[in-house]
């Protein structure tokens, strides 16, 4: 087995990359363009011998965060340390010392083999770049690789299109271990995999880290898959990290909520299994314009109501909503639909709208705190009126969660788990004070 320590081998601090959307100088002058807010002040590190999961769904970043910290892709601000030298500063001549210790393993076991090359020149290519090995013991060295990673090593003068999926995934993998690298990023290296060779290549990378005592950042949005190999695991959500910890830890209560919605996908090989599976609403914001304050607010079944309101936590979820459909709303006939298709919802009476809007989400007749509902029904007049901007204004003055009003920190449970949710605020507080005082009892 590899030796696992608490020195970081690998940490990110401050992580960030944007993308710029301008489409040429005249928009960049005139202030037009806008930044895809890919990966947003990420911090990480990854520990001397360990798999260090980093999962989401897709479109969350993970992959630009895999880029970024090997500088396959120039971030746009943030450090990366590798042996506490910092990665984002060197030199180019540097860095391409520095990455004979940092590969990297592509998503696309086919995209990413050149298919005019066999395979013995694909991995012995970085032999060469780092003049590691020629002449006979270049061909030795390409055959031990093909041999440790399963495979003949008479097929060096086979090309890519001649192999498998799992079997090009292996001299992808065979081509990042030629250069005797200490940390490896694997981006997704499975999912394009049927299940079976799914698992032959993820006990190969655990038989390697075993033998080699490497240190992976394990990429991929399958969540059966990071609790196989992951000592670790870090939950991306829009650019930002929502949940890091042991897998254990992230593997069982407390859940940040988008990472207990994503745990309840998860199938079970049960024909009776009845586990209720959490259906997030709306769609992923766009990184372009992140929601303010948590990021996950617009989507979050547990987000948090103000004090002001004493209403069902359904309730509160469907209220805000409709507070967000408003306020992108063009019509009032995008708010809600009717069965009669040749009815014009403004057409309707005040009555008839508010049935269609609070069937459309899942509202009550009224709601259970009186204050909310005038608020609500004062809003359902405005829309009636077809003065949406004036119905959103009242929505979105009387209804403000905590959630929308800052970022919220990464909040401790445990002694290596972060939750950046205000759900565990307090709890935060209290585990502070308990350490305080264990301190102080040990002083």
């Amino acid at each position: 087995m590899s030796e696992r320590t608490e020195e970081s081998i690998l940490r990110v601090e401050g992580l960030k990359k944007y993308y710029d959307t301008s489409s040429g100088f005249i928009d960049s002058l005139l202030g037009r363009g806008r930044s895809v807010k890919a990966v947003d002040d990420v911090d990480l590190e990854l520990r001397e011998g360990e798999t260090l999961g980093v999962v989401g769904e897709s479109g969350c970043g993970k992959t630009t965060l895999g880029r970024s910290i090997l500088r396959l892709i120039k971030p746009t601000d943030g450090t990366v340390y590798y042996r506490d030298e910092e990665l984002t500063a060197v030199s180019n001549v540097r860095l391409r010392r520095l990455k004979k210790d940092l590969q990297y393993i592509f998503q696309d076991p086919f995209a990413s083999l050149n298919p005019r090359l066999t395979v013995g020149d694909i991995i012995g290519e970085p032999l060469d770049v780092h003049d590691l090995a020629d002449g006979e013991e270049r061909t030795e060295r390409i055959g031990e690789l093909l041999e440790t990673v399963g495979l003949n090593a008479s097929h060096t003068r086979r090309y890519p299109h001649e192999f498998s999926g799992g079997q090009r995934q292996r001299i992808g993998i065979a081509r990042a271990l030629a250069v005797d690298p200490e940390v490896i990023v694997c981006d997704e290296p499975v999912s394009a995999l049927d299940v079976s060779v799914q698992a032959q290549i993820l006990n190969l990378l655990e038989d390697l880290q075993d033998e080699f005592g490497l240190s992976y950042i394990f990429i991929a949005h399958d969540l059966s898959v990071v609790e196989h190999i992951s000592d670790r695991v870090a939950v991306m959500y829009l650019g930002e990290i929502a949940e890091v910890g042991t897998t254990e830890e992230v593997f069982s209560p407390p859940h940040h909520p988008y990472t207990e919605a994503l745990l309840s996908a998860i199938p079970e090989p049960d024909p009776l299994w009845e586990d209720e599976q959490i259906t997030l609403p709306g769609t992923v914001p766009s990184p372009i314009d992140p929601p303010s304050g948590c990021r996950f607010h617009t989507r979050c079944p547990r987000i948090i109501q103000p004090d002001d309101y004493e209403l069902t936590q359904a309730e509160w979820r469907s209220i805000v909503d409709l507070k967000l459909q408003t306020g992108d709303a063009e019509s009032v006939g995008s708010l809600a639909t009717t069965e009669e298709e040749s009815v014009e919802l403004s057409s309707l009476t005040r009555d008839r709208l508010d049935e269609l809007i609070r069937s459309e989400y899942s509202l009550p007749r009224r709601v259970s705190d009186e204050q909310a509902e005038e608020v609500l029904s004062s809003a359902i007049d405005r829309l009636h009126a077809g003065e949406i901007a004036d119905a959103n204004e009242r929505l979105d003055s009387a209804f403000v969660s905590p959630c929308e009003r800052r970022p919220p920190d990464q909040y401790r449970t445990g002694d290596a788990h972060r939750i950046a949710c205000f759900l565990y605020e307090e709890e935060n507080d209290e585990h502070d004070s308990a350490g305080r005082a264990d301190a102080v009892v040990e002083d």
